[in-house]
């Protein structure tokens, strides 16, 4: 598996493993940020052959993550811009759109994750649609901020399964 390393988001291959045995043929992304998670769906959808696209929405305005543009520079130097649609939009202007798979990464908390919850809970029920987001360990959620819910405070309601180890870049699923 060749898929970009990222330091914080040990669990890319099992981001990987995970479009690989889904096989979506559309993938939804908030938070795209430098592209790694990007490039590494993108990678699985190649790879495996898989009829696959990814619409990829984020605002790229801070420092830390870069633009647009640099973004698209690392799918490019990856060979998967055939796969990729990337998209200025905050989420809480996005109209929601039919997915097989979305990745959710906006500096997650548990308002964010609730309100995710409640756009995209009749996909999931009906359509079988899964959602994977950055988050819902209890070591994650020490770094949501003041007056934010924490994500292990709506675990009931959302019924999110963490994927990890309790770290603080951990991985979970709703489906």
């Amino acid at each position: 598996m060749n898929i970009p390393s990222h330091g914080k988001y040990n669990w890319l291959p099992k981001l990987y493993n995970a479009i690989t045995a889904l096989k979506p043929s559309k993938i939804i992304e908030f938070g795209p940020a430098g592209g790694q998670t990007t490039i590494t769906m993108a990678m699985a959808l190649k790879d495996n052959n898989i009829d696959g696209f990814i619409k990829s929405y984020d605002i790229w305005n801070d420092r830390y993550w870069g633009s647009q543009y640099n973004t698209q520079n690392q799918i490019d130097a990856w060979g998967v811009r055939d796969y990729i649609q990337l998209n200025n939009l905050d989420f809480y202007d996005w109209e929601p759109e039919p997915f097989n798979f979305m990745y959710f990464d906006i500096n997650n908390d548990g308002d964010k994750i609730m309100k995710l919850y409640d756009i995209v809970k009749e996909q999931i029920d009906m359509a079988g649609s899964v959602v994977y987001f950055e988050g819902g360990s209890k070591e994650r959620d020490r770094y949501v901020k003041d007056g934010h819910k924490k994500m292990n405070e709506i675990k009931s309601e959302v019924g999110y399964q963490l994927l990890t180890e309790n770290t603080k870049y951990s991985l979970s699923r709703i489906s």
